[in-house]
């Protein structure tokens, strides 16, 4: 006699839970997990050896000559326009300008020594002339001395609203202003009057002097202009409009010629600038479809293409892949980037470039 089958023991719903946590879960979290990772990948990836910089237009301001700088009138990071007055340099010394003028006096009195004149009106009228050329350059000298006293004045006027120069000096330099200021008038008013006194004389209807000597003569009125060129000051101009980034030198330093003063940086970029790093995977082309994707919180991917291609592998910096590893020098081949319209950029920001084949 057979018996009869038993009933199958019911499992609680507990057991059937676990069953599935152990042999259906992990492979569905896997599985999820591997979709999730290729789904980033497909949308972050990057060409790892492809990195672009943004750069805008920069512009160093600079002296032609070496001199002084008397004033400045931006700060770091002021916004300016091109065209705009940034500072001035004096740039001639006074005293070398006092020596120029004495050279020209030594060559006006050889002139006087070597001419020969006789009496007569011809004679008084080359007087006239070399005594006017002579009351010009004593006239630039105290310009220039002028000018240091202005200078030294309002120097010392700063330093006595700071409480770091004496009232003495400060009325010392008050006294010297002044003074060099009555000198400078009562001179001018000489040349003027001489001036006007040599041009009565009528000279075209007088010949005066013979080849040689105005030829002397033209020599020393031309040292004589160079000398007052060379006493103006320069003015510091603005190339482009944009931020000041640096400031290399301030008011009261004696900078070089082509030295530079204030850089100006544009913070819109109109560029970017990549290496293609060793060995080349893709050959860059002009007008090839690339991706760029900027670096931060806020990722934006957009399209571009590049419009120049460097001649010739150089050496640059790469920032390394690393976290706090810091940079290293490598070799690659330079390309431009065309900036993605809608894609806010800062000069110097780091972006990731995928080119397309």
């Amino acid at each position: 006699m057979t018996p009869d089958p038993l009933p199958p023991i019911p499992s609680p719903p507990s057991h059937h839970w676990r069953q599935f946590r152990v042999r259906v879960l992990p492979p569905i979290a896997f599985l999820a997990v591997l979709g999730v990772t290729v789904w980033l990948w497909a949308l972050n990836q990057a060409t790892p050896l492809v990195f672009g910089t943004a750069e805008g237009p920069v512009a160093d301001v600079a002296s032609p000559q070496a001199g002084r700088l008397t004033e400045l009138k931006v700060v770091p990071f002021q916004e300016v326009e091109a065209g705009e007055l940034i500072g001035t340099v004096d740039p001639v010394n006074p005293e070398v300008l006092s020596n120029t003028l004495s050279v020209i006096r030594a060559e006006m009195e050889s002139i006087r020594a070597q001419a020969g004149y006789d009496a007569g009106d011809r004679v008084r009228y080359a007087q006239y002339q070399l005594d006017w050329l002579l009351q010009r350059a004593d006239l630039v000298e105290l310009r220039a001395q002028h000018r240091f006293a202005e200078s030294e004045f309002q120097r010392l006027s700063k330093l006595v609203k700071e409480n770091v120069a004496s009232q003495t000096d400060y009325e010392i330099a008050k006294r010297d202003l002044e003074q060099s200021q009555q000198l400078l008038d009562e001179r001018a008013a000489a040349v003027e009057q001489a001036g006007k006194t040599l041009r009565e004389l009528a000279p075209e209807n007088l010949n005066t002097e013979t080849p040689a000597v105005r030829a002397a003569i033209a020599v020393a009125e031309e040292q004589l202009r160079l000398a007052e060129a060379q006493l103006r000051p320069l003015a510091l101009i603005a190339p482009i409009s944009g931020r000041v980034s640096r400031v290399y030198r301030l008011s009261g330093s004696t900078v070089a010629a082509s030295e530079p003063i204030v850089t100006i940086a544009d913070p819109k970029v109109d560029r970017i600038v990549a290496f293609l790093g060793q060995p080349f995977g893709v050959e860059p082309r002009v007008g090839m479809e690339v991706v760029v994707r900027s670096r931060g919180h806020h990722r934006m991917v957009a399209r571009s293409h590049i419009t120049h291609v460097g001649p010739r592998v150089e050496l640059f910096t790469a920032p390394l892949r690393i976290r706090g590893m810091g940079a290293a020098q490598e070799r690659g081949l330079p390309f431009i980037v065309s900036v993605p319209a809608g894609m806010n950029l800062r000069p110097g920001e780091l972006v990731d470039i995928s080119l397309l084949n």
